[in-house]
């Protein structure tokens, strides 16, 4: 909370092109925000506390490997701010790192103090399932852009919307593949929902729901939201369908 007062005061561009909020409009803008962060690390926190058993490695770096996946998906994420409200790269890269800092020092403080070490070697996911990830990323964001009509700038900016896409799909990839161990779920898709909900989606929704602090609560917020869940449950629900088959 600290360190988002430091470096990530809210005067960006694309806070003055939304409707407040209710919590702007009667002067509890701070409340609401240390509300959402209290809320959004706690989901955080449960998340690893629930699955950490299963993940190999020392704790402490269980934590680091943590918080290092979710750091990278609020940074990778805020940088959709540049093509939909004309923010500056390093406007949204300040507040990003304002959210990947303490998520990473957060995830290393849960591994020392929560996790457990866990020497047994375990079975390594195969690295395509990053660019599989990727893959279904995008092809639900696209849908949603164009079919769905969410907020967005693939028409004005195709190649910046492209280039964005690309990446949030590779660092969710990325999540998968890191996390990917802690899964333990008899068939394909129950695996593929533990992942898109749980550990992806429970983090990913409190993302998107930080906007309800400071603008006017909209559909278009839960449609993001929910096509990157269930597009993330499809793709691993593919990838180990696919990639067991092949072990």
């Amino acid at each position: 909370m600290l360190l988002h007062a430091l470096i990530s005061p809210l005067n960006s561009s694309n806070i003055s092109l939304l409707k407040p909020s209710i919590f702007v409009k009667n002067g509890m803008l701070v409340p609401a925000i240390i509300a959402w962060e209290l809320l959004a690390l706690s989901i955080l926190a449960l998340v690893f506390i629930l699955i950490e058993r299963n993940l190999p490695g020392k704790k402490w770096f269980k934590g680091f490997l943590y918080g290092l996946s979710f750091g990278g998906l609020y940074l990778v994420g805020m940088f959709e701010c540049v093509l939909l409200f004309n923010s500056s790269i390093l406007n949204e890269a300040l507040i990003g790192l304002g959210d990947f800092i303490p998520i990473l020092l957060i995830g290393i403080l849960l591994g020392i103090f929560t996790g457990t070490d866990e020497t047994q070697n375990k079975k390594r996911q195969n690295i395509l399932s990053v660019f599989v990830m990727a893959i279904f990323y995008i092809i639900g964001r696209y849908f949603a852009y164009s079919i769905l009509h969410i907020q967005s700038a693939y028409i004005s900016k195709p190649l910046g919307t492209f280039i964005w896409t690309l990446c949030q799909g590779l660092w969710v990839g990325i999540i998968y593949f890191i996390l990917h161990p802690s899964i333990k779920r008899k068939s394909n898709i129950s695996q593929g929902l533990y992942f898109g909900i749980v550990i992806f989606g429970s983090n990913w929704l409190m993302n998107h729901l930080f906007i309800a602090a400071i603008a006017e609560l909209s559909l278009d917020l839960f449609i993001r939201a929910g096509t990157d869940i269930l597009f993330a449950i499809i793709g691993a629900c593919v990838c180990k369908k696919l990639f067991d088959k092949i072990d």
